[in-house]
């Protein structure tokens, strides 16, 4: 076996440079406004570095001087600020009953979003690509009609956000090589090992693809309820469960990508059968569909009304009636024990509950939830942790998504060269 150490590549001059690049323009991105000062500061780069690389992304036009600080004792500091229409970022959210796709600005400010709703809950990897294709052609003429006549050359990558298991998240879409294609495992909407090279073909764009409750997690740890935690939590509850892990500082994978899929760790031996096949899977007790079949008993019909049902079961239970007090408290039981286990096996500092549905339970009967958490946990850790509610609420999906091509932007830099569409115009990079 190789020595670890010989086998190790010695990093380049050029490999240190786009580090701390990196390292500055993520500061610069998530603090919106900045000054050299605070820059070197919170990068631990040289003042020196940190001018000379400013100096360069404004050359680039990633970012822009203007406006001053003053400053005790010393002179006014410059801001420097990321410019909005540097480039542009889609993410998409393919969920339960509706698939949404954004396109954001580099600050991450909205320009536009479309929602497609579909009855069927086992939508096919083909309606996605279609769907998903309308819906950013449509963004792009919506942005360039905002920002102006460029906005879709200036499109760094499309994020999606899938339900189930992405084998190779970090790799793009339609890449031509099959051993490197992100592969999507999701057993509740029917896919079995899914690619979406013909949705990369089809935009022509560079396509990223990750799990969804991965995605929530990053945008919660970029911009919402778990910035600047180091060991926190994103607990998605919607009709599905997952969750994201964060531990210092890092989304956990795990080693194939599947860390996370808490909706299918069992609490029950003998427990109602889940979308996946398996029984007793904490999906089945505290997802929607269960909770409302608790309250009302199982009805069919109703599939794909999730959303609404949902209110009026919360109608009901604030009107004092039984059986919908009765399905509540269970819920506020179960889901308890479910975040018991992630305390005591994780030790967060922090538990996000989000998605449409826990964003419903956090508002409604957060200290509750925490009450039977910590009843359930280990002393200690049960103790410290902060159960909180998402501060992104039904946005984080797609916002999370639109962040994969951001990330890579701020990892490797600007694509190689501008790739042309048949119309001749500038549509990406490659």
């Amino acid at each position: 076996m190789e020595d670890g150490a010989k086998g190790r590549r010695k990093a380049s001059v050029r490999d240190v440079r786009r580090a701390n690049r990196a390292l500055l323009l993520r500061h610069l991105l998530l603090a919106r406004d900045s000054n050299r000062s605070e820059a070197s500061e919170a990068t631990g780069l040289s003042p020196t570095s940190v001018t000379n690389m400013v100096g360069e992304l404004v050359a680039e036009g990633v970012v822009v001087e203007g406006g001053q600080l003053d400053s005790a004792g010393g002179r006014p500091r410059t801001i420097v600020t990321v410019n909005p229409d540097a480039a542009y970022v889609i993410g998409a959210d393919v969920g339960e009953a509706d698939v949404v796709t954004e396109i954001f600005d580099l600050t991450m400010t909205r320009i536009a979003a479309r929602s497609r709703r579909f009855e069927e809950r086992r939508i096919s990897p083909e309606e996605v690509t279609r769907v998903i294709a309308d819906s950013v052609a449509e963004l792009l003429a919506e942005a360039e009609q905002v920002r102006g006549p460029d906005v879709a050359g200036r499109v760094l990558g499309v994020g999606v956000g899938v339900p189930g298991i992405v084998e190779r998240p970090e790799n793009l879409a339609g890449c031509g090589d099959p051993t490197l294609e992100p592969i999507v495992h999701a057993q509740v909407v029917g896919w079995d090992e899914t690619d979406f090279a013909a949705l990369a073909e089809r935009l022509d764009l560079p396509l990223m693809i990750d799990n969804g409750a991965k995605t929530t997690t990053q945008a919660e740890a970029w911009f919402g309820a778990a910035r600047g935690v180091d060991h926190a939590i994103v607990v998605l509850v919607g009709d599905g469960v997952g969750a994201g892990i964060i531990t210092n500082g890092r989304l956990f994978r795990g080693s194939s990508s599947s860390a996370g899929e808490w909706g299918h760790t069992k609490i029950s031996l003998d427990g109602p059968v889940c979308r996946c096949g398996a029984r007793g899977c904490i999906e089945s007790f505290v997802g929607a569909s269960a909770v409302l079949a608790a309250w009302r008993g199982p009805d069919p019909s109703r599939a794909g009304h999730e959303m609404e049902d949902v209110e009026a079961l919360l109608a009901a239970y604030h009107a004092g009636e039984e059986r919908a007090l009765a399905a509540m408290d269970l819920l506020v039981a179960r889901l308890g024990v479910a975040l018991s286990n992630l305390v005591n096996l994780y030790n967060p500092a922090r538990i996000v509950l989000a998605g449409w549905f826990g964003d419903r339970i956090a508002e409604e009967l957060l200290p509750d939830v925490r009450r039977s958490m910590v009843a359930s946990s280990l002393p200690q850790p049960g103790r410290e942790v902060a159960l909180v509610r998402s501060q992104l609420g039904r946005s984080a999906v797609a916002l999370g998504a639109a962040t994969l091509p951001l990330d890579r932007f701020i990892e490797q830099g600007w694509p190689a060269r501008p790739r042309a569409a048949t119309d001749g115009r500038v549509r990406g990079w490659s």
